[in-house]
């Protein structure tokens, strides 16, 4: 699973938490997850105009590319 989020990932409750038991009560196995830092406007960022404006950038989707590559070839999530 891929997810962008405009603040940093807490460990003991991922972003991407909610919507993985979603898709594995519907029957769906999730493998591992990716996330990064993306360009946000939520509520108080709007007035500020935005948190990481450059990002996702290529740093990002290069490892976004290696998170799907690992994945693919049966090899896990990066370490």
């Amino acid at each position: 699973m891929f997810a962008t989020s405009g603040l940093p990932e807490i460990p003991p409750a991922p972003y991407t938490r909610p919507v993985v038991r979603l898709l594995e009560g519907k029957g769906f196995t999730v493998d591992g997850s990716f996330s990064c830092r993306a360009f946000d406007t939520w509520a108080p960022f709007k007035l500020l105009g935005g948190l990481n404006k450059q990002r996702p950038n290529a740093g990002d989707l290069s490892a976004a590319r290696e998170f799907a590559e690992r994945q693919r070839d049966g090899r896990g999530p990066l370490a």
